[in-house]
């Protein structure tokens, strides 16, 4: 039946069913915490018996298990204690069953006790018992021990006759030392871990990490804590630190000190040593062993995610929850920790690494300084984004040399570093061949390193790489002094290209094994740095977190010390880093953005524009000669055929030039340690302040108000591709501000305005600014905000290399968040931090689900408005890093598109469930959204990929019209179809439900780059199947993975539009490969499957409160003409040399990948690339000085598109003119 109010999603009846089979008792006890079940089984068991019953708590989260306990244990009951971890909600169906209970009147009483060492109000408020009474009783278990157990158990007996004068509870120290070697050592070292350990006896694992710490001939002590967020615990160790500072804390600890807010030291970074988070998991050793996703979700938060804001570097799990006795009279099964000796060593290597770091004279220290090179060509050797890497490398130098460090010879810039790179052995082997090897690892050490590899490793990488060198391996690199430059070795896809089409889990080649083993015992490096985002070691197979020995990245790069350069608005692939190779981050900032301008016949025909305006009231003759003189501009010019077919008029042409006009575009790239300066510094403070944020006004709306510029506002005018909900226009009129709504002489007016009030501010401009108070108090609010906040951050910009430089010296890297500065995110600054993301179970925050709606709401009236019906089937792009920088935006518009919203918990922000809103509130159909999520969300956001895949089972379940409900009707048919093929009815149900899809656990990305990078492709028929093949497992709502590809094929062949979001301008489309490899792969695989392309569609939210919806196609003419094709873009580039060079190739690579998989590069589009940015002689005398071989890759690949008639029409002297450019540079190469 159609009914009208919301209903409740029910997340948790999708967790794992374990029913409690006990017999009742009069007591029962549940808790969270193994250590409290342990002391309680200890203690009550003999004072009570069997008439006690204990019980892990978490168990009950599931709504069934909670039934099944309360209808057949606590019914029955008089006495039911629980402390429970993560507040109400999390175990909503279990309380409201014992609510439900007390309404019967059939109800034991019921403490109920926060798990945590806080006691909480609103679980205390659920007890049948006055406050003092829950509160005594919090106190027993929050102090803990034998001796409160011992009165916690009297207590119960009291509470049972009704008597309520309990004894005080014993109290214990939150803060003490339970062992300390007692000779000296190499260094010192701190294991902290819980008082709760101690206090139940469950040491083995404390006491194995102090055997194998004092075996490496450290001085070890053990403290333990109630919990590091202890005021009491951090006095005591800073008072202990400061007579005996340690070398390096080990903590298993879980959460966060919840101190650091940014403008306060926390007092990890008071204590100044590095901090290693390695804790025990809550699985035994053998789910771990054969889980590819190292910990649960809800482990990753508390384990990894929260101390990751304290600066902590996790490192790995060092043991394992595992059964130890059974409690007959308790009906209960006790578990202790026990240690892992393998992981246990393999972390006191780390530590004794990171110990010498601290220790030894930075003339004695070896660094691995390590460049990315993907593809593996000389031409773009440094991968960074935003980073102009070979110089921030010779920075990095200089400031080692400075430090101590032996660096000789040293380079005198990036240009020098490249030339000496290149002039030995690379991953480039046609431009390789003849030149020295400057060292090489030796064979027969690889051959035995292999050799003690565990036994599954060895097997696949004798299958994957049969044939072994014969002669030892070249290390690609150059050694200076005691510093090695070199050069990160391929990932293996080009050896072998038909491994594309098979093996998403392709193992890395020996020779990649070899240049991390060469690394580590040749050269004897003590630390590793990893210069910008990003390379391969954090991508390659093995779990998502908590490795171990035979995952690659710890087998590449054992125990070594890693940094990582990292540029701040990128959180999930830091976060990979820091997960799987324990990398401390060093985040940098983004380059500095500026108005893209206009240039060439673009600017003509604006000024045409201009005229006519002007003209159009007042001399009507000229205006329609101009009219005429535009028309024969656009005949003339290359971009005509890129404005909307239907929208040739002046007003059209108007909106189209304006966005090009105002995009933002890099106008330089970063370097280390370096303060933009001179306009580059107002370029950055402009993107930071440009549009509102928060409470914070936009400077260009403050000056505007300001001035006495006539704008004739008289509404907002959508721009052209952007559409503006039904619901939204009545509420904007003429106060709202729009860039469109302004000639281009007052938009021109207003930047140059807001550049000199930003010069004024920065000078100090005293009477200007005194004015501009008494007159505007929002732009002093900006004055106050950027001489107050931004200046004095941008001014730290030399932490970027102060901090690595105190990092490699084993000093604490003080932690800081991530995010996109110019999305009103001025807390990532300071950079050189050790940046943290989000916690993944409050995501979609209330501000991205805000943010989240509207971008749903528009793409829907897009998506009709072209199509003139309603969208019923999209495919949607959702990636871990934007959604962490963002709160989840792609989250919040998947469920509004699905009809659902999310529910949070008050107190914590946390997602708990979703309601499902009835049709009637919706007002339109619901969608069925098919994800695509990355590798790295699927890893990181564990919860949400259980809410993601539980939506649409409930959908399923609407008794709705199947016209309104597209879920259910494919789950209908698709569940008859499954049935038809010999499935079983439950597991045909399920899989008609799958909506969630990856790659394969282990495995990462869409395996279209290393495809089309190596040419190894005919059609997009091939692009379509490695596409799938690479993104064919299905994520179900327990957590279970299966190869479904024909399924996704299936889901595939109905979707009628793609999507993917892009939540900040401070890059595009085309500086990226992971753009075309996920929407152009998409987009390929639905074309090829269906037989028609789909709608594809680009959201930008880089100004959240007026998020837009373009099509793909104008989206990627936007960023042509913005940027690729832009005399600014292409100046700032030419001053960083070799590596601006490199970012004009990539962006050739980049465009060549969205025309190879959507079809939407025009002829037009190739031909301006390859004038301007190829055969143009200034560029190419750029070229030849800085970068040749980035010239001849680029020249290559357009090539490459003519030849495979994605660039269907070349013009033929365009194509001889790159051929002999290319005949020429193979000529000077050789």
């Amino acid at each position: 039946m159609h009914w009208t109010t919301t209903q409740p999603g029910c997340l948790d009846a999708e967790r794992e069913l374990i029913l409690i089979d006990q017999t009742p008792g009069e007591i029962i006890f549940l808790s969270a915490a193994d250590t409290d079940l342990w002391c309680v089984a200890s203690v009550w068991s003999q004072h009570f018996g069997k008439q006690l019953r204990i019980s892990h708590a978490f168990a009950l989260r599931q709504p069934v298990a909670a039934d099944h306990y309360i209808e057949n244990v606590v019914r029955k009951s008089k006495l039911v204690i629980a402390r429970l971890l993560g507040g109400k909600a999390y175990f909503a169906h279990f309380i409201q069953g014992l609510l439900d209970l007390k309404e019967e009147g059939d109800c034991p009483k019921c403490l109920i006790l926060s798990g945590t060492d806080s006691d909480e109000e609103e679980l205390a408020a659920l007890s049948d018992f006055p406050r003092a009474i829950s509160q005594r009783m919090f106190e027993y278990f929050r102090y803990g021990g034998a001796e409160n157990m011992e009165r916690a158990a009297k207590a119960v007996d009291q509470l049972l006759e009704n008597r309520d004068q309990l004894a005080d509870p014993v109290f214990v120290p939150e803060f003490g030392t339970y062992k300390a070697s007692t000779r000296p050592g190499t260094a010192r070292i701190w294991i902290c871990f819980y008082r709760a350990l101690f206090q139940a006896g469950d040491l083995e694992v404390v006491n194995a990490l102090f055997s194998v710490l004092e075996e490496k001939g450290f001085e070890v002590e053990c403290l333990y804590s109630a919990s590091l967020r202890s005021p009491g615990a951090q006095a005591e160790l800073l008072a202990r630190a400061r007579n005996r500072q340690p070398d390096v804390i080990v903590t298993t600890q879980s959460f966060s000190i919840c101190i650091n807010d940014g403008e306060r030291v926390s007092f990890l970074e008071e204590l100044g040593c590095p901090v290693l988070q390695v804790p025990v998991a809550l699985c035994s050793r053998a789910l771990w062993l054969n889980s590819l996703s190292g910990l649960a979700p809800a482990e990753i938060a508390m384990n990894v995610a929260l101390p990751e804001i304290d600066g902590r570097v996790f490192g790995t799990v060092i043991g394992f929850k595992e059964e130890e006795r059974r409690v007959a009279e308790v009906e209960f099964t006790l578990k202790r920790s026990k240690p892992d000796y393998s992981q246990l060593n393999h972390v006191a290597d780390w530590v004794k690494y990171w110990a010498m770091l601290r220790r030894a004279p930075n003339a004695n220290k070896r660094v691995a300084i390590v460049l990315s090179n993907y593809p593996n060509r000389d031409g773009r050797i440094g991968n960074g984004v935003g980073l102009d890497t070979p110089a921030s490398t010779v920075k990095l130098l200089g400031r080692l040399r400075t430090a101590g460090y032996i660096v000789e010879p040293c380079p005198h810039d990036g240009e020098e570093l490249m030339r000496w790179l290149q002039s030995g052995f690379t991953n480039d082997r046609e431009r390789s061949y003849g030149k020295p090897q400057y060292q090489t690892a030796d064979k027969q050490r690889l051959k035995a390193f292999v050799e003690t590899l565990p036994p599954k490793r060895r097997d696949e990488l004798e299958q994957a790489w049969p044939r072994a060198s014969q002669r030892d391996i070249p290390v690609a690199g150059i050694q200076l002094g005691n510093i090695f430059v070199g050069i990160q070795p391929p990932r293996g896809y080009s050896e072998q290209t038909q491994a594309i089409y098979h093996s998403p889990t392709l193992p890395p080649p020996p020779e990649y094994l070899a240049f991390y083993l060469w690394v580590r015992e040749t050269f004897g490096a003590n630390a590793i740095v990893h210069v910008g985002k990003h390379g391969n070691l954090e991508w390659l197979p093995g779990r998502s977190v908590a490795l171990g020995a035979e995952d690659y990245p710890w087998l590449c790069l054992g125990p070594l010390p890693h940094f990582y350069p990292f540029i701040v608005n990128n959180p999930g692939e830091g976060s990979q880093a820091k997960r799987r190779t324990a990398a401390v981050i060093v985040d940098h900032l983004t380059p500095p953005l500026t108005r893209a301008g206009l240039y060439g016949d673009l600017e003509k025909v604006e000024r045409l524009l201009e005229e006519h305006a002007h003209c159009l009231s007042l001399y009507p003759a000229r205006a329609a000669e101009l009219e005429r003189e535009i028309t024969q501009e656009l005949q003339n010019s290359s971009w005509s055929n890129d404005l909307p077919g239907d929208a040739k008029s002046i007003e059209a042409i108007g909106n189209f030039l304006c966005e090009i006009k105002e995009s933002q575009i890099r106008s330089a790239l970063h370097v280390l340690g370096e303060k933009p300066e001179g306009e580059r510094e107002i370029d950055f403070l402009l993107s930071l302040v440009r549009v509102p944020s928060g409470d914070r006004p936009g400077l260009l709306q403050a000056l505007h108000t300001d001035s006495s510029i006539d704008t004739g506002l008289a509404g907002d005018a959508p721009e052209r591709g952007t559409v503006v909900p039904n619901s939204e226009r009545s509420g904007r009129g003429p106060s709202q501000f729009d860039l469109k709504n302004l000639t281009a002489a007052q938009r021109d007016l207003l930047d140059a305005k807001a550049r000199t009030w930003l010069r004024d501010v920065l000078r100090g401009g005293i009477e200007t600014i005194a004015a501009m108070r008494s007159s505007n108090p929002d732009l002093e609010r900006l004055r106050t905000f950027i001489r107050g906040h931004a200046i004095p951050k941008l001014s730290q910009c030399e932490n970027e290399l102060e901090n690595l430089v105190e990092g490699l010296n084993g000093q604490f890297v003080p932690p800081g968040p991530a995010g996109a500065p110019t999305r009103g995110r001025i807390d990532v600054l300071p950079t050189g931090r050790n940046f943290f993301s989000i916690d993944p179970r409050a995501v979609p925050t209330q501000t991205a689900w805000h943010c989240g709606k509207t971008m749903a709401q528009r793409l829907l009236e897009r998506h009709q408005q072209e199509q003139g019906e309603h969208l019923r089937k999209l495919a949607l792009v959702v990636w871990a890093t934007s959604n962490m920088r963002t709160g989840g935006d792609d989250i919040a518009q998947a469920l509004w598109l699905w009809g659902c919203e999310p529910v949070w918990e008050e107190s914590s922000g946390r997602v708990v469930d979703f309601r499902v809103l009835p049709l009637t509130l919706l007002g339109r159909p619901r969608v069925d959204v098919l994800l695509r999520v990355s590798g790295m969300f699927r890893d990181a956001f564990g919860e949400t990929m259980r809410l993601l895949a539980t939506v649409p089972k409930r959908l399923a379940e609407q008794d709705e019209p199947l016209e309104l409900n597209p879920v259910r009707e494919s789950w209908l048919r698709d569940q008859q179809i499954a049935l038809e093929r010999g499935l079983g009815r439950e597991e045909a149900a399920r899989c008609a439900t799958l909506r969630v899809f990856s790659s394969e656990p282990g495995a990462y990305g869409t395996g279209l780059l290393p495809l089309i990078d190596a040419g190894n492709w005919q059609s997009k028929r091939d692009l379509a199947e490695v596409f799938c093949r690479w993104s064919g497992f299905a994520f179900d709502s327990d957590g279970s993975a299966q190869n479904q590809i024909e399924l996704f094929r299936t889901r595939l062949s109905e979707i009628e539009a793609v999507h993917q979001n892009q939540d900040n301008r401070e890059h595009d489309i085309l500086d990226s490969d992971d753009y075309f490899q996920f929407q152009g792969g998409l987009h390929a695989a639905i074309e090829h499957i269906r037989g028609s392309a789909p709608s594809t569609y680009h959201g930008d939210s880089s100004d959240p409160d007026q998020p837009r919806i373009r099509a793909l196609e104008e989206e990627i003419v936007r960023v042509i003409y913005s940027r690729v094709l832009n005399p600014r873009w292409i100046e700032g580039m030419r001053r960083h040399g070799y590596k601006g060079a490199f970012e004009m190739a990539a962006t050739v690579d980049y465009l060549f990948g969205y025309g190879a998989t959507t079809n939407l590069v025009k002829d037009a589009h190739y031909q301006e690339v390859a004038r301007v940015l190829l055969l143009d002689p200034e560029q190419k005398e750029f070229f030849k000085r800085h970068n040749p071989a980035a010239l001849e890759e680029a020249t290559e690949r357009l090539l490459e598109a003519a030849e495979r008639g994605l660039w269907e029409n070349p013009q033929k002297d365009t194509v001889a003119a790159l051929e002999t450019n290319l005949l020429e540079l193979k000529g000077q190469l050789e």
